[in-house]
C-alpha cells in the first residue's frame, strides 16, 4: 500500500485541491526501488514532511492505482492534455516544473494513474 505525497501549487490551484475534485488524475514519479502496480491501494497525502499544524491538509485520501506506464519526458513534455491530467495548466507550465525538454528528453517517470 504506496504511499504518494504531493506539495505542489500551480495555475489550476493545489494539487492536493485538485485530486479532491478529481482534476488531477495522475503523477509523473521518476522510478522506485518498489514500483507502483495497477491495483494498489495508494495513501494520498500532502506535504508530508510538514508539520500537520502548518498546512490546511494532510491526508488527502486514499486512492485506486489505475494503470503505470513507463513513460521518457520527451513524449509527454509538449502534450497539453498530458499536463492537465497532471494538473498543471498545459505543456508549458509542465515544463517550467520538470525542466527543459531538449535537455531531459530521455529521462523516464513513472505515469501513476489513479481515481
Amino acid at each position: 500500500m504506496p504511499m504518494i505525497s504531493f506539495s505542489g501549487e500551480t495555475y489550476e490551484g493545489q494539487f492536493w485541491k485538485q485530486i479532491l475534485e478529481g482534476r488531477k488524475t495522475q503523477t509523473c514519479r521518476k522510478p522506485r526501488k518498489r514500483p507502483i502496480k495497477k491495483g494498489d491501494k495508494l495513501y494520498l497525502y500532502w506535504k508530508v514532511r510538514m508539520r500537520k499544524t502548518w498546512k490546511p491538509i494532510h491526508f488527502i485520501g486514499e486512492a485506486l492505482c489505475t494503470e503505470v506506464e513507463r513513460r521518457k519526458y520527451g513524449d509527454f513534455a509538449l502534450d497539453d492534455d498530458f499536463a492537465r491530467r497532471d494538473g498543471f495548466h498545459d505543456a508549458l507550465e509542465l515544463q517550467q516544473w520538470f525542466g527543459d525538454p531538449l535537455e531531459s528528453a530521455e529521462e523516464e517517470y513513472d505515469v501513476i494513474h489513479f481515481k
